[in-house]
């Protein structure tokens, strides 16, 4: 026993000496600091908004059982289940939700049990974990495109037709999945372009558009119903999976669909099968999130991010320093080329650094400023890229926001000096 948990150190030692160890702070050491980190974009969970409208959930439901006792498959789906469901669909204008545990089950769901033998998935190369994960478990066959590039995406849907007479026929069918906001990135797909590419490549209409809205649920559209719905495409997307533990401040999410698919999910995913399902305290908080955001409050909160968010990049690529010949040699945004031309923007601001060991130094330079920042790293993200991936905050001050830029280009400024950059 001793040897096999020599193996595991071994393993966490080499992660540690290339700088990637997964070290999480501590609550004492970051119940201080700035909140740069999370994703609680909304502030509905830091600022104690939340907090209310969960505890007005609970006082208009006084007889709540704590845990649902049983999975969805058995006796574990209660009313406040099925209400939940209902009010999901209506707020996302879909016929029919599921609600899972998590988005990473939802996800694993999807992309396991809906694509049959026969069809193929493609997917955007920066799609979620758990889409990687449920397409290994899947039937279909996979492809990947290049990340937001339609033209790379037309020639494999045409490839894919034009090999395969099932799909040409139009017998079997071509999913598409792809991400709203791009978590790593932060930048947005191109949703029209994308469907007018796969409408072309695909003409007969034999493919199922997916779209995971994690990081945009509560965000963009009517009451922050989503990018899907605010483009008014969502007769364009059978599968779209919102996540609430982001925006919403809580956590679980749902599957919007028609009643097929929610059957389908129902009668074999093993996510949901083999599952406890969602509790009435879960829901809760879903419920007095949902309703927050179709409030005043709601689009305040939702204004004020989008400012803050503007705010951020106009400080940081207005400095002097950004215009420097060399600047790129030490950091660059991915979103840089497009963040003045969206309408609108996503909280997720990637600080690429050219070098992979610096993006961890100017984490710590401003985590003793007190700033608290995430820094990830491969496999997280391609070799090379390695990354600061700072979340800006509806409840973030200005003060902070240009206090945590001034430190970076203070920061790219040293680095600049440096002789070889000179």
């Amino acid at each position: 026993m001793d040897r096999f948990y020599q193996k595991l150190q071994a393993t966490l030692n080499n992660r540690q000496r290339t700088g990637r160890l997964i070290e999480p702070p501590s609550p004492t050491a970051k119940a201080n600091m700035i909140d740069f980190s999370s994703n609680d974009t909304l502030s509905l969970s830091s600022s104690g908004t939340l907090t209310k409208g969960f505890l007005r959930q609970l006082e208009i439901h006084p007889n709540f059982v704590v845990g649902s006792r049983s999975s969805r498959s058995l006796d574990g789906t209660q009313d406040y289940l099925t209400d939940i469901e209902a009010y999901l669909a209506e707020f996302h204008g879909a016929e029919t939700s599921l609600f899972f545990n998590s988005g990473f089950d939802a996800n694993v769901a999807i992309w396991s049990c809906l694509p049959q033998p026969g069809d193929f998935i493609v997917h955007d190369e920066y799609v979620h974990a758990s889409i990687h994960d449920g397409m290994r478990k899947s039937r279909a066959k996979t492809a990947s495109f290049r990340h937001n590039d339609c033209g790379d995406l037309g020639c494999r849907l045409t490839a894919i037709r034009e090999e395969n007479e099932t799909i040409a026929c139009g017998e079997n069918h071509v999913f598409v999945a792809l991400e709203s906001f791009y978590s790593m990135d932060g930048d947005l797909v191109p949703i029209e372009d994308i469907i007018g590419t796969v409408r072309d490549a695909l003409p007969l209409g034999n493919h199922m558009l997916g779209i995971d809205e994690a990081h945009s649920n509560g965000l963009v559209g009517l009451n922050g119903s989503g990018v899907v719905c605010y483009y008014g495409m969502e007769h364009r997307f059978p599968i779209r999976l919102h996540t609430c533990g982001k925006g919403l401040g809580s956590t679980g999410a749902a599957v919007l669909c028609n009643e097929v698919v929610k059957k389908t999910l129902l009668n074999y995913s093993r996510e949901v099968i083999f599952s406890t399902a969602p509790t009435f305290l879960t829901v809760s908080a879903v419920r007095a999130g949902y309703e927050i955001l179709a409030s005043g409050e709601g689009e305040k909160r939702r204004q004020t991010l989008q400012q803050n968010i503007y705010l951020f990049y106009h400080v940081l690529t207005t400095h002097k320093i950004w215009a420097h010949p060399h600047r790129k040699d030490v950091m660059y945004l991915p979103t840089e080329p497009t963040w003045q031309t969206q309408p609108f923007l996503s909280p997720i601001v990637p600080l690429a650094t050219a070098q992979s060991d610096k993006a961890g130094i100017l984490a710590d330079k401003l985590a003793d400023a007190n700033y608290l920042t995430n820094v990830v790293h491969f496999p997280i993200v391609p070799k090379g890229m390695d990354r600061i991936r700072l979340m800006v905050h509806a409840d973030n001050t200005h003060e902070e926001i240009e206090g945590v830029v001034n430190l970076i280009v203070g920061w790219i400024t040293a680095e600049l000096r440096e002789p070889a950059k000179l």
